[in-house]
């Protein structure tokens, strides 16, 4: 994550923004359009975005506020922990399963006895009556076992659900929140008192260019001619 105040790069456009709100302030649109005004509107612009991370550094608190809820995993955010497909398949068949078991025990119980007893009554075939009521007293202890389970896994599930509600998260509507924030610091602690001292500072001079040198006087080897004559002709007499 980057430094409070130091303007990540989503965020420079809102930077901007916020920079046009400010330079369309009363006090400072009035301060441009008077005619001693040292600066213009271009040049108030162009130096607020050359020192883009120092004037945001006015509004680092609320930058890291909002740096903090944006970073933020998604299942946070949402309030909802994101669980693989497996996991909810599985979880699925387990409450079937606990929500039938008890169930399908109990009508099974009921039948086993019912049988059991009325072959009992007619006297006819001991031997299978009891085991008809043997296995349905079986089943019905696997009945009340089931659905002890089944109660339990209730009780833990919202156990769950009411911890989880207890600390909500953050959502889309505090994002938006903290952005807001995070913007109206930046225009009031941020842009609009650097915009107002700039106002007094002048343009910087621009560099005078540097005389051209003259070029060069190439250097002449001094020399002198030989001292020399012709020859000498004889005279006629």
């Amino acid at each position: 994550m980057n430094e409070p105040g130091r303007l990540e790069a989503v965020d420079r456009a809102d930077f901007e923004h916020t920079l046009h709100e400010a330079l369309g302030a009363p006090d400072i649109r009035e301060a441009l359009q008077q005619p001693c005004s040292q600066v213009t509107p271009e040049q108030l612009h162009a130096r607020a975005l050359a020192a883009a991370d120092t004037v945001a550094s006015e509004a680092s608190t609320e930058y890291a506020a909002l740096l903090r809820l944006r970073t933020a995993p998604a299942p946070a955010r949402t309030g909802r922990p994101q669980q693989p497909a497996h996991a909810t398949v599985g979880d699925g068949l387990l409450a079937a399963l606990a929500v039938l078991t008890p169930l399908l025990s109990a009508a099974a119980a009921a039948i086993f006895l019912l049988l059991g007893y009325g072959i009992q009554l007619t006297g006819a075939q001991r031997p299978l009556a009891i085991a008809l009521i043997r296995t349905g007293w079986i089943t019905g202890a696997i009945a009340v076992l089931a659905a002890a389970a089944a109660g339990t896994a209730l009780v833990i599930t919202a156990a769950r659900h009411r911890a989880t509600s207890r600390h909500p998260q953050p959502d889309a509507a505090a994002l938006a929140q903290a952005h807001a924030t995070w913007r109206r610091a930046l225009l009031e602690r941020g842009l609009l008192p650097f915009l107002r001292h700039q106002l007094h500072q002048p343009p910087a001079a621009a560099p005078q260019p540097r005389p051209a040198s003259p070029p060069a006087q190439r250097a002449r080897p001094s020399y002198s001619s030989p001292d020399f004559t012709g020859p000498t002709l004889p005279s006629r007499d």
